[in-house]
């Protein structure tokens, strides 16, 4: 048997015939935290049907098994996606969308939870009264491991300081703002989904997949808008951003690539951003410094002299600040907490 082969566990029987909404859970070494992953998903209060799709990904932990516990005792809502060898997050993530059979889809992966039992109700509503939005998105709070536990800071949300145009509407020219469509918060349509997974984008293997869905729906589709806070995102530091200064430089080099591609893709678009290659080479100089990777640094100014002039390095720059000036005052507030 290939140890890759796909196993799913689920009662055809006892499932939902016609959901509405696929929720669609990555889930790698979650076991102190998926079950309030899935307790979110759970307690939704909707008019229409929806599963949770689990991917469960070889894990070391027990995560596999508190997903089959669940599975078993929500058999009509809960399918568990599996193989007996790690596939890695984009496979994993693409072989439980082909798996799901919703209109819409939205994601929860298996370390972050949603707070508002309302959510999926009121994105759904929010899509089917208006047919020109691709995806709806809400606002969101930080989860941060403090003193042995995990503290979530109620007030502080995302969107308290962002300006309403950055998110919502025609967000194609600001589609890498890290405060937006948190991959957490978002419902999209399937055949948005479907397409971006079916196009070169979709398919070339970078180390991330939430900015590629978010260039690609923003590219055809306007965007929709919660100003509640539905879902909290835990602050892993095992992540592929927190994981040392050579993970950042790896990052940031796929980034490049994928800016590279997305240019491509979407050639002849006059709104396509600059000031995201302007942030990702900036981003490897400094943390190419930080790692005193001196390969890093030369293919950073390299690229900045490549795609820049002296005006358009200013311009772009300001650009990125602007957009920025939120989580800027965000990471001041926090650094000032913890000195206190």
């Amino acid at each position: 048997m290939d140890a890759t082969e796909i196993i799913e566990v689920s009662d055809p029987r006892r499932l939902v015939a016609r959901p509405a909404v696929s929720v669609l859970m990555l889930a790698y070494n979650h076991g102190s935290c998926l079950a309030e992953a899935i307790e979110g998903v759970l307690a939704q209060r909707c008019s229409f049907p929806f599963e949770l799709i689990i991917g469960e990904d070889a894990s070391p932990d027990n995560t596999l098994e508190i997903a089959l516990d669940y599975q078993a005792r929500f058999p009509d809502i809960v399918r568990v996606i599996r193989s007996r060898a790690n596939v890695g997050m984009l496979a994993n993530a693409r072989r439980i969308f082909d798996r799901s059979r919703g209109e819409f889809v939205a994601y929860c992966e298996g370390d972050d939870f949603w707070c508002a039992t309302d959510k999926l109700q009121r994105q759904v509503q929010m899509m089917q009264t208006d047919a020109g939005i691709g995806v709806v998105h809400t606002d969101w709070v930080k989860s941060r491991y403090v003193q042995g536990r995990w503290r979530v800071d109620w007030k502080r949300t995302a969107h308290r300081r962002v300006p309403r145009h950055y998110l919502e509407g025609n967000l194609f020219a600001t589609f890498f703002n890290p405060k937006i469509l948190r991959t957490c918060t978002r419902l999209a349509r399937r055949e948005v989904v479907a397409a971006c997974l079916d196009s070169s984008l979709g398919q070339t293997p970078y180390g991330f997949g939430d900015t590629v869905l978010a260039a690609f729906t923003t590219a055809s589709w306007r965007v929709g808008y919660l100003a509640d806070v539905t879902a909290v995102y835990r602050i892993s530091p095992r992540s592929a951003l927190r994981s040392g200064v050579a993970a950042r430089v790896r990052f940031l080099r796929s980034a490049l690539r994928f800016d590279t591609d997305a240019r491509a893709h979407f050639a002849g678009r006059a709104d396509y951003p600059e000031a995201y290659r302007w942030e990702l080479a900036v981003g490897l100089l400094l943390w190419g410094i930080r790692a005193r990777d001196f390969t890093a640094c030369r293919d950073a100014l390299g690229d900045l002299r490549a795609h820049f002039t002296p005006a358009g390095f200013v311009r772009q720059g300001w650009k990125a600040l602007l957009m920025r000036l939120p989580g800027i005052h965000d990471v001041h507030d926090h650094a000032r907490d913890r000195a206190a």
